[in-house]
């Protein structure tokens, strides 16, 4: 009896502990040529096209993006890019 008790115990720690994720990093793209201003959702977006042929594209965590410029600036999201997360989730 012992056994099957020590198995449930073990089983419902596993559970639990599988349930419980840190949340979940939200990568943007960004170009770092001289002219980017905006942080972009997807990667094809029409706007990162030139930037992706000359490999000034860099995949960043969204918060790490915030966090760069201790003055509170962060750049814009693309406006293509949000009106097609807008659209998706429609």
């Amino acid at each position: 009896m012992k056994y099957i008790k020590s198995i449930v115990l073990l089983s419902l720690l596993h559970v639990m502990l599988a349930s419980w994720q840190s949340p979940a990093t939200t990568y943007v793209y960004i170009s770092t040529g001289s002219g980017a201003y905006a942080y972009h959702l997807y990667y094809n977006c029409q706007h990162l096209k030139r930037c992706i042929e000359e490999g000034h594209v860099k995949k960043v965590a969204l918060e790490e993006l915030r966090r760069k410029d201790g003055s509170g600036y962060t750049r814009p999201l693309c406006k293509t890019c949000e009106k097609r997360a807008k659209k998706n989730n429609h």
